[in-house]
């Protein structure tokens, strides 16, 4: 399977987090721009590795700050795919 598919089929199971679609289209391509920026200049390296319009900036922005993002429910689907995703990955300290 192709590497941007499996991290697609992954990524999905991120969805009950987002209230809305547009918020879960939003932490997809915030999660696929940290995956192949360049630097670690925060958001603006995320806009500028997709070539994205200055507006898109304060989208991003807003998107980290909106209440459509539920981010306990996050976290939980976070660890939940990872484990079962990723069986070997050590799950304890």
């Amino acid at each position: 399977m192709n590497l941007w598919l499996q991290w697609l089929s992954i990524v999905r199971l991120l969805r009950p987090a987002c209230a809305r679609t547009r918020t879960f289209l939003w932490l997809t391509l915030s999660l696929a721009g940290m995956c192949i920026r360049c630097d670690i200049f925060g958001v603006y390296s995320i806009v500028r590795v997709f070539g994205l319009n200055k507006h898109s900036y304060d989208r991003l922005l807003d998107f980290f700050h909106s209440p459509a993002l539920n981010v306990a429910i996050l976290t939980r689907q976070w660890v939940k795919t990872i484990v079962s995703s990723f069986p070997g990955v050590i799950t304890d300290c």
